[in-house]
This record gives C-alpha cells, structure tokens and sequence, in this order.
C-alpha cells in the first residue's frame, strides 16, 4: 500500500522528472495511447520503476487514464475498464515469462524493453510470432527505449515494423500479402457451397454472400480457405452450455469470418461480434395454403361478399322505389300510357307482386315483356337498366378472372388469426425461440410463443412437411421464400402470413475481438453504399423466379405456355341452376295440375 502511495506522489510531481528535450517516441506513443478507448494499467516490477522517463511522461498525459500495479504476477484476464496494459522490461528473455498471460485481446500491450542488444532482434520477432499463433493478435507495441523506437509485428510478412503514426497498426491489415483466412460459409439465403461430401472439401460458394466474401478478399490481399459447413448451420446456445454452427465456430476462435447473414441480436456470448448491416430482413411465419375453391360453386366468389350484398339491396330498394312510384301515380290520378293492355280487375296484390317480378327481371337484364303504363315508372326503368349493365359487366369480368386465376379461400393473414386457428409452430433454428414473440405485452405473442416448438429437419425439409400434411405453422425468413423456397409460392402450397412478428438487421459474424473487423466494415459499407449490395441480391431474386423453368411439374400446375379452355366443368354451376330450375318448375307444374283438379272437382259438385 505505501508503495503505491509512493507511486501516486511520483506522478503527481512527474512534470518535474521529465526532460525538456521530450524525443518523438514518447509523443507517438501518446497519441496511441490518446485514440485508443480504455484506461491503460501500469505493472511496474517495483517503485523504481516510478521514476523511469517513459512512465512519468505517460503520467503527465491529461487525456488519458492510468491505473498503477506493483509485483502484480499475474495480468487479469478480464478487465471492466483498464483494457490496455503497460510493461517494463530489462530484455526479451525476461519479456517471455509473460507469454501465456497475453490473452487480453480485447486490448492492447506495451512493452518496453530497456535493453535491445542486436542478437536480441530475432529472439523478439519469434516472440510476437509466438503471440499471434497463441493468442490470435497482434495488437502489442515493442517500445525500445535504448533505440528510441516503437515496434508492430506483421503477422503477413513475419516482420517487424517500425511504428510511424497512429494509423501504422491499421495500414498492416489493409494488405494481408495472400494470408490464408479460416472463412465459413454454408448454404444459407444469399449463399450457396457446392463441395465434395465424401472429403468434406468446399469446392465453389455462390451467391450475393459469397461474391462479397471474394469482393472483400480480393481488396484485403487475402487467401480464403473455405471451411466445410457443420449441419446446423447458424447455432446457438444449447441447453448443456455449449454452442453449435456458426455461432459456436466463432465462440471457439475456429474461423476468422463467417460470411452468411446473421440476425443482430444476442446470441447469450460475447465472444462473437457483428459486422456492418449488410442488409435487412422480416422472420415471417407460413402455413400450409388454403384449400382451393371448387368449380361448382367458384361464379359465388367471383366478386366480394358486399357486392353480392349491394346487388340484393339494390333490387329490393329497386322494388320499394317502383311501388312508391304506383302509389303516387295512382293518388294522383295520373294518366296512363294507353298500351292495350287490360288493368282492370287487378288488386292490389297482384299489381304489387307484378312490380317485384319486373323489378328483378329488369335488374338481372332479362327482357321486359310489358313496360309500366306511367311516365316516371318507364324512367326510373331505365335507369335501372344502365346499373345492371354496370353490375353485369363487372360480375361477367370477375368470372373471366377467376375462371384463369384460381380462388382459395381464405388464408390466415395476421397473427391473431394463427393464434385462433390453434396451429402450433414448428422451429428449426433454437436461435428463433429466443425472441420471436418473447417480451412482448400482447397476450397474442404470449399464447404464440408458448406454442414454439424445436424440431430438426430430417430427409423432408419442414415447409416441405407444411405444404404436405398442414395443421402447424413454420417459421422462416421472408427472403427465403422469394429465393429457395419461392416455388411453394408460386405453385400456392404455401401461404406467408403478410404480418411479420420481427424485423432484423443482417451482418456478418466474427470471433470477438477480430483485428479484420475495421477493414471488412470499410469494404462492406462501401458496397452496401453504391447499391451493389442490392444489385447482388436484386438478382438472386430474379434468378429464383426464373428458376421456376426448372420444374416441370410446377409449370403444370401453374398452365404456363398455354391458354386456358373452359370445359363443361368450368360451367357446373349454370347446369346445376338450371337442374335445380327445372326440377321447381316440375314441382309446381304438377302442384297446379293437383290444385286444377280439385277445383274442378268441387265445381262439379256443387
């Protein structure tokens, strides 16, 4: 305790100890230390190490944080706000007792060597060599006070080089001189792998996430080698702790960059880390289609249910209006149109029930046998006339469209409606169940979530087992289904429920911290800028349409390349009105004949 004391005072009067004649190392190292985030430790062997020239002028620095430790043997692993470290050493030998304790890559080193002899200088290059093998980074400042210089290792060239700015550590990542990267891509949305099974081997990748994946490797100078895909492809976190697909690869430090879309969220490690959004995209839920409408009653759905609903209020408003017009002709004793026809001897009934038969005969545009004997009847007729036309055009048009384009009934399209339905939903990714519908208020995402269930996909792919069998829901990106899977869409197997319960951002994956990730940004929002990002994928989609070509027993069921002819079938509600118009016809015919005869036989007898 009393030496740390010690520590605090000879920082406090540091100014005092500093030379005048400050040299160019110690203000570059400054300005590293100043553009870095984080406070920087000091481990000092002992309270001699106080006065060194190199440590009181880092003390005197008022934009940076300093935390001092004494005989500390051990450099924490994790630290919450000191992340950068600060040593003193005699030589290089004495520097590789710390070797193993250099697994802070979240931060960065500086060790100062304050002897350097020339026999020294490859021992120290096979000491950072032995630092980026074991830690995977080389983000370490070799500070040689006897030569006054600032040190990098370069990984690439198996070099060291001199540190002229601040910017010296990025421009070594700007080129990686062919370094073969560990990069992981899988079939996925946007990505393809063709490969050879037996030996496990990539052979080719395809797709917008793989000519990104080249973009970026041919402006880094980098050699990809292609890793062969696990069967979970994405991962997550499974119940024993453990990860799995891409997301446990990048846990574990097993590849450099994995170049397939993967949603921003937590993914319960902070060993992984995001790229820049490439692109964005909805998690959507399906269902298996609705069945289609049958022919035999598909005229009843060619239009909506309030048109059908407005062309019976219409004729029955129709009617009410002509019998309002009768009785006003006939209070007002107005003149009839002399025609030669016989009125007299009609009740009112009668005349009342003529006038609905004439009102609806009129409107469904059948001929009218006998025009009404009033000018403002004849009128109002016409009118009505040019209204059917304008309801009989439209239905006839309605019947044209449905008769080539096939009517379903109604699918689910929101998700109150799912949740009605009582369908459970199948997941085949653990990653959806985390916050698909999770910490929402709505009592509907409630009940939603609590019908997940996680099952693995077999030889039949899950929207396959949907379009198949139905009675569960799937839940799938929206872009898969305008790519992979757009020809149960187009061949209506299944139906996307246009209300998305999520909406992410998608980047690439890294392991946490990667030394890749500023440039990969760099190159990625680029592209994402000039709209090439959205070419690649515009056309993915393209591509899938036309795919479609490929299937031929899609096009069947589509009748691509040819017109379609209308059958008896496609007329089996007009001989089922007309069977059903006879048979009521047969019924009253023998009806009146009954009713005939008794009359006549009751007129005999009396």
């Amino acid at each position: 305790m009393a030496t740390t004391l010690q520590l605090i005072m000879l920082a406090l009067v540091g100014g005092t100890l500093v030379q005048a004649n400050d040299t160019d190392y110690k203000l570059l190292l400054t300005s590293i230390v100043e553009e870095l985030e984080g406070g920087l430790e000091l481990h000092l062997r002992s309270s001699e190490d106080g006065g060194n020239d190199l440590v009181q002028f880092l003390m005197e620095q008022e934009k940076s944080s300093f935390q001092i430790s004494v005989e500390q043997e051990e450099i924490p692993t994790r630290a919450e706000i000191m992340r950068h470290h600060f040593f003193v050493f005699e030589d290089v030998h004495q520097m590789q007792e710390i070797l193993t304790s250099l697994v802070n890559t979240d931060g960065f080193y500086i060790l100062t060597l304050e002897k350097i002899p020339a026999e020294d200088d490859v021992t120290l290059k096979d000491f950072a060599a032995d630092v980026w093998v074991q830690h995977g980074h080389s983000r370490i400042y070799y500070v040689q006070i006897s030569k006054e210089s600032i040190l990098l290792y370069n990984p690439f060239t198996q070099s060291l080089v001199v540190v002229r700015d601040s910017k010296t550590y990025a421009r070594i990542y700007k080129d990686l001189e062919g370094y073969p990267l560990r990069i992981y891509i899988f079939d996925s949305v946007y990505s393809s792998v063709i490969g050879d099974g037996e030996n496990n081997k990539v052979l080719s990748v395809t797709g917008a996430d793989a000519k990104l994946a080249k973009t970026v490797a041919r402006q880094l100078n980098f050699t990809a080698d292609f890793l062969w895909p696990d069967d979970e492809f994405f991962g997550g976190r499974l119940p024993n702790g453990e990860y799995s697909g891409g997301v446990g690869r990048a846990h574990r430090g097993e590849v450099d960059i994995i170049f397939a879309g993967f949603f921003i969220k937590d993914y319960l490690t902070t060993h992984i880390q995001f790229s820049a959004a490439v692109y964005m995209d909805d998690l959507c839920l399906y269902v298996k289609k609705a069945q289609r409408i049958p022919q035999s009653i598909l005229p009843l759905f060619a239009v909506h249910t309030d048109v059908w609903l407005c062309f019976l209020l219409v004729g029955l408003l129709g009617t009410l209006v002509w019998l309002i017009l009768r009785a006003v002709n006939l209070v007002l004793c107005i003149e009839r149109i002399p025609d030669g026809s016989r009125t007299t001897g009609i009740s009112y009934f009668g005349a009342a029930l003529r006038i609905f038969i004439d009102t609806w005969v009129v409107w469904v545009r059948v001929n009218v046998g006998r025009f009404p004997p009033f000018h403002s009847e004849r009128i109002f007729v016409a009118s009505l006339c040019l209204v059917s036309v304008i309801f009989g055009a439209l239905l006839e048009s309605s019947l044209a469209t449905v008769y080539i384009r096939p009517l379903y009934y109604r699918d689910a399209n929101t998700l109150r409606e799912l949740d009605e339905s009582g369908q459970p939903i199948y997941i085949k990714h653990p990653a959806f169940k985390d916050d698909l519908f999770y910490g929402h208020d709505s009592q509907v995402y409630r009940r939603l979530d609590a019908k997940m269930k996680l099952v693995a996909e077999g030889e039949e792919r899950l929207i396959e087992m949907v379009s198949k069998r139905g009675g569960f829901a799937g839940v799938t990106r929206s872009a898969s289904l305008q790519l992979s899977d757009i020809r149960y869409v187009m061949t209506k197997k299944v139906h996307k429920i246009p209300e998305c319960p999520k909406n992410y951002h998608i980047a690439y994956l890294l392991p946490r911290p990667s030394p890749y990730l500023e440039e990969v940004n760099r190159i990625v929002l680029r592209l994402v800028a000039g709209g090439i990002v959205n070419l690649w994928t515009g056309e993915a989609k393209e591509r899938a349409k036309w795919s479609i070509q490929r299937f031929p027993e899609y096009l069947a069921e589509l009748d691509v390349g040819r017109w379609k002819v209308l059958t008896l079938s496609d007329v089996q509600l007009a001989f089922y009105a007309l069977t059903i118009g006879c048979l009521l016809s047969a019924v009253v015919c023998m009806a009146e004949i009954l009713l005939g005869r008794k009359r006549s036989a009751l007129n005999k007898i009396k």
